[in-house]
């Protein structure tokens, strides 16, 4: 019973909040209300599809925010420099995946807490991307190929949108079908007995947050092209705990063991529609605050009832 609980209560949840906005605006029930709220949805999306990984080996990442930032940057000032657009894309990727190997080298060798490490990393990476791009807004001009990333659409679809459907089914691919995604699982929820069987417990911790780090870049620089800006500024601070939510919401543990990438990004549906709801009923942003803060209360509270 409680198994059937677990199962049905998110996508329950999603179906019923839904409802309950649609009935009070009616346009909320529409295929282009649907696909507007994955749109805005798939930064967070993608950096979750990310973390989902982490959080599973029993880590966490406080840096993804300002790793947005500097990836979009990068990518922004490789475009001026006159490089080519995949390379510009590239680099941007390299910067973020830079972040999450050096927190996932200090995490799996030196053995502190990830949130002590990734906490310090998230001062060190914004104060990285203001020495590189000030406090400024660098606009986007005349880049119409780069702009399309996050303004473009395929078949009546953002690109956003099918980029974060791309990443997501690579991931959900990666943790069914490969011995990649059974080992991270196997790590998190028994390390002794991971360890015994011969998994390399500090390159897997290691690898899942270049991973993560390697979404966080792809998101800035999905929001950066949306924007047509870049900043130093972008993934301030509450993105992380929007992402972990949505990680947490899909049920997994903050302690580690299994979680899958599906109910990770039904929680990033949750939190979209729970967002898009209250600005159409144009509840002030206060409440706002409020009703994210306690989602996010929830979320860590029914992940612990779970560990318990």
């Amino acid at each position: 019973m409680i198994q059937d609980l677990n199962r049905y209560a998110l996508p329950f949840a999603i179906v019923m909040t839904a409802l309950v906005v649609g009935s009070l605006e009616p346009a909320f029930l529409t295929l282009d209300s649907a696909i507007a709220v994955v749109h805005r949805m798939a930064i967070i999306g993608i950096m979750a599809v990310g973390m989902t990984f982490v959080i599973m080996t029993g880590g966490i990442d406080l840096s993804v925010g300002p790793t947005l930032a500097l990836s979009g940057l990068v990518s922004f000032f490789a475009m001026q420099f006159g490089m080519p657009l995949p390379i510009a894309f590239l680099s941007g990727l390299l910067a973020g995946m830079c972040v999450g190997a050096i927190n996932g080298l200090i995490i799996a060798t030196v053995q502190l807490p990830a949130i002590i490490v990734t906490l310090g990393m998230l001062s060190i990476v914004r104060g990285s991307a203001l020495i590189i791009g000030g406090p400024a807004l660098h606009q986007i001009s005349d880049m119409p190929a780069y702009s399309f990333i996050g303004t473009g659409s395929l078949l009546g679809v953002p690109v956003s949108v099918w980029i974060f459907a791309s990443v997501a089914g690579l991931a959900i691919w990666v943790q069914k079908f490969t011995a990649y995604g059974v080992r991270v699982s196997s790590l998190g929820d028994n390390p002794v007995a991971a360890n015994l069987s011969g998994i390399r417990i500090r390159t897997l911790i290691f690898s899942t947050y270049v991973i993560c780090g390697a979404c966080a870049a792809l998101a800035g620089i999905i929001e950066s092209t949306q924007v047509y800006t870049a900043s130093a500024n972008f993934g301030e601070f509450g993105t992380e705990l929007d992402v972990i939510s949505a990680v947490i919401l899909g049920g997994a543990s903050l302690f580690g063991g299994k979680a899958y990438i599906y109910k990770t990004i039904l929680g990033v549906l949750f939190l979209g529609i729970v967002n898009s709801g209250l600005n159409i009923l144009n509840v002030p942003i206060e409440a706002q605050l409020m009703v994210k803060g306690a989602i996010i209360v929830t979320a860590l509270a029914i992940a612990s009832w779970r560990r318990d």
